[in-house]
């Protein structure tokens, strides 16, 4: 029979078996609570009876399980969460049963508890407990607060003075602090003068209840400035102070000492440079001896002016040639204690060169040249007392093996920089530099594998050059005529340039690499391919246009780091609105020279990859520097050319931190109408000798005849800004356009 929902069924007292009235009302309670058993569950049903009837038995919390166990609190301040579960008598868990929580000592640790939850917040180094209870039944667990040391920090007594020997006027404080800025109590500081620096009252002192530990320091009776360290477990700092003396002394200290070369040859001289500080309170003599001492001998003595506390000064010497061999060099100031100083043992410096063989060549002559296996290079030297126009020639010939040949003007590289190198895969090497210089030029033979016998020979004139090669590509614009004129400029630039580059490569540019909306470009190039690209930019008297290298050769040797050589590919793009007029007006050749100098590496970005050539660069930010190509031979020129009394920096570049004009042409306030400049003035713009030089500097071998007659402006070398012309603004034509060096070493070369 099926009752409604909820209908409680009836008994039919003449159908149900016969039952006593105790297991009846049994019976009978337990269908009325049937139904609500699910929904009562601290009401639990078990057969306590002895009848073996159901019961009914209330939880009761039996059992508070405190979780974590214990803790440990690291500094003052800081907090943990705990956890209580209470459980009946069954061992399940009551999560509605009430629980408080207390604590032991609140001296040592705080606490908030809302329910199963309490929150315990460290006051102070120590033991206790935290309990939580519920009815009758309670747990604990330990906390304890152990403060751990994370900083050290001074409070005072630093940087005192006070006479040698004697204590200083405070004593010198500390304070231990935990993580959360607490002074730690208790813990042990050890005070360690430096050697010099005197003695401390106690050398071992515990944190007062604030974390400060302090002792007295008497200071030592030699050294100037001298020093506590002050440790606690791995955490330290250091207090300085100055002694005294009565009557104040000086101490002469020799510091930095400086050899320009540590690997001459027999024929070179090495400058020295120390500098002599006085470290003491009171100054030194009117004049006081330094002396340079070569392998034990003084080889030169000179007298420097007195020197107040705190103040220095520099000696300088040179010395050499030394013979071949290593050699100790050493400077000492005053060597015989004429000075009463604190210190005596600071008073010298040394250093070791290790000077090498080299063979004086005359011209004409000849030597033979060998190597039994890779090694140090060879290295020769050839004086040339009377300049040429023609080139110097070096070469290496005949023998077996593998040797490379470079070759060098003016001082000899100690980096694997030479001007010219050889390298090929046997002994057959030739260098060729151009024009041959009055100086010095050396060469230096590395033995790749054993070679030899060769033959080394240096003659000047007689071999023609290999001609330099600048191939225009004309990507878009430009009629005939004008096509004709940039081509007449690049023949300037090949009648300049005076040799090749010796290092052919095949080159891949990306479009939009080499300028705006350059092509795609992948070929080999030798010796410089450069992009023209006359557009419509934005009419005329806008910009003209701009020019830069894009790539560059990298030195062909590994171990030459970041050298490089010349550009092997550039671009310059010209507004075509602009070269109309300037082509109708007669400029547009020196536009064009000019415009293909940038592309050559008369560059920004390449001034500054040559060597770090640009000095004191006025972009971005310093429009007052005193810009400026630091060149040798460009130096030399503006030198000849007038510029020998100029009283800023040698040679003076364009500055006024302004984008496009600055950091990359000659200053035109005082180079006047010279072609280089960032505006095109006067009736003719002469390219001058000071300009070939530059280009020298940067690597190329120039013909110096083709330079135009051209001599500074008095105006310009005063420094007086000349007066404006008509003028043709360049600006913004020399781009900051990033320069890539094209990744390809000689494999194995070092």
């Amino acid at each position: 029979m099926r009752l409604p929902r909820g209908t409680v069924p009836s008994v039919d007292s003449a159908a149900a078996p016969a039952v006593t009235p105790s297991a009846r009302s049994i019976r009978t309670a337990a269908i009325q609570l049937a139904p609500a058993l699910t929904a009562i569950p601290l009401l639990v049903l078990s057969s306590h009876g002895c009848d073996g009837g159901t019961t009914i038995e209330e939880p009761v919390a039996t059992t508070v399980e405190v979780s974590p166990e214990s803790a440990i609190l690291s500094f003052v301040n800081a907090t943990q969460g705990f956890t209580a579960v209470v459980r009946d008598q069954n061992g399940k868990a009551m999560p509605g049963a009430t629980v408080s929580w207390s604590g032991s000592d609140a001296g040592v640790f705080t606490f908030s508890g809302s329910g199963a939850l309490a929150t315990v917040t460290s006051v102070a180094n120590g033991m206790g407990t935290l309990t939580a209870t519920s009815g009758q039944a309670s747990g604990a667990a330990s906390v304890e607060v152990k403060q751990t040391p994370t900083k050290v920090e001074m409070v005072s007594g630093d940087d005192q003075e006070a006479r040698r020997g004697t204590a200083l006027p405070e004593p010198i404080v500390l304070r231990v602090e935990d993580q959360g800025g607490t002074g730690v109590p208790g813990e042990p500081v050890t005070f360690l003068p430096d050697e010099g620096s005197g003695s401390v009252g106690s050398t071992t002192v515990e944190t007062d209840a604030h974390g400060l530990a302090s002792t007295e320091w008497t200071l030592g009776t030699d050294l100037r400035r001298q020093s506590v360290l002050a440790a606690t477990g791995d955490l330290t700092l250091r207090f300085m102070a100055s002694a005294t003396s009565d009557p104040p002394m000086p101490d002469l200290v020799l510091k930095n000492l400086k050899l320009s070369r540590l690997e001459p040859t027999i024929h070179e001289t090495v400058d020295v440079e120390a500098v002599v500080t006085n470290d003491g309170d009171g100054s030194a003599p009117a004049a006081f001896s330094v002396h340079l001492v070569t392998g034990g001998t003084r080889t030169e003595a000179i007298r420097l002016d007195a020197l107040d506390p705190g103040a220095s000064t520099t000696a300088r010497f040179t010395i050499g040639p030394l013979g071949e061999g290593d050699h100790r060099i050493e400077v000492v100031v005053d060597p015989n204690d004429e000075v009463a100083e604190w210190h005596e043992d600071n008073n010298s410096r040394s250093g070791h060169v290790t000077v090498q063989a080299q063979l004086l060549l005359e011209l004409g002559e000849s030597v033979t040249v060998s190597s039994d296996a890779p090694g140090p290079a060879l290295l020769y030297r050839v004086e040339i007392e009377e300049a040429s126009d023609e080139p110097l020639n070096v070469r290496l010939s005949g023998g077996q093996g593998d040797a490379d040949l470079f070759v060098h003007y003016g001082e000899r590289p100690e980096h694997h920089y030479y001007r010219c190198f050889s390298n090929n895969r046997d002994s057959n090497e030739y260098c060729q530099l151009v024009p041959t210089r009055k100086g010095v030029y050396h060469i230096a033979v590395r033995a790749f594998t054993g070679f030899g016998p060769s033959t080394l020979t240096v003659t000047v004139g007689g071999v023609e050059p290999a001609s330099y090669d600048l191939e225009l590509l004309f990507v878009r614009g430009g009629t005939t005529s004008q096509r004709n004129i940039i081509s007449q400029a690049a023949d300037r630039w090949m009648s300049i340039i005076a040799r090749d580059i010796n290092l052919s490569l095949g080159i891949l540019s990306p479009p939009g690499f080499c300028g705006p909306d350059s092509p795609n470009f992948d070929q080999g190039v030798d010796d410089m391919a450069v992009l023209v690209m006359i557009d419509s930019i934005d009419g005329v008297g806008g910009s003209i246009g701009s020019a830069a290298p894009c790539i560059v050769r990298p030195y062909p040797y590994e171990a030459a780091g970041d050298l490089f050589l010349p550009p092997i590919l550039g671009y310059v793009r010209l507004d075509e609105d602009d070269v109309d007029l300037m082509e109708s007006d007669g400029v547009l050749l020196a536009l064009a020279t000019h415009k293909l100098a940038h592309a050559l590496g008369f560059h920004e970005h390449y001034f500054s990859l040559r060597l770090g050539l640009l000095r004191d660069p006025s972009l971005p930010e310093t429009p007052n520097a005193d810009t400026h190509f630091a060149g040798q031979r460009s130096i030399a020129a503006f030198d000849a050319a007038g510029g020998a009394g100029y009283a800023g920096a040698r040679v003076p570049v364009e500055n006024g931190a302004q984008r496009g004009l600055s950091d990359r042409h000659w200053r035109q306030s005082v180079f006047g109408d010279e072609l280089m400049t960032p505006f095109l003035t006067g009736e003719v713009q002469p390219l001058s000798v000071i300009t070939l030089e530059a280009m020298y500097d940067l690597g190329y071998e120039v013909n110096l005849t083709e330079a135009d007659a051209y001599r500074l402006p008095a105006v310009g070398v005063a420094g007086v800004a000349r007066p404006r012309e008509p003028v043709i603004d360049l600006r913004h034509d020399a781009p900051r356009t990033p320069v890539r060096v094209w990744p390809i070493r000689r494999k194995g070369r070092k």
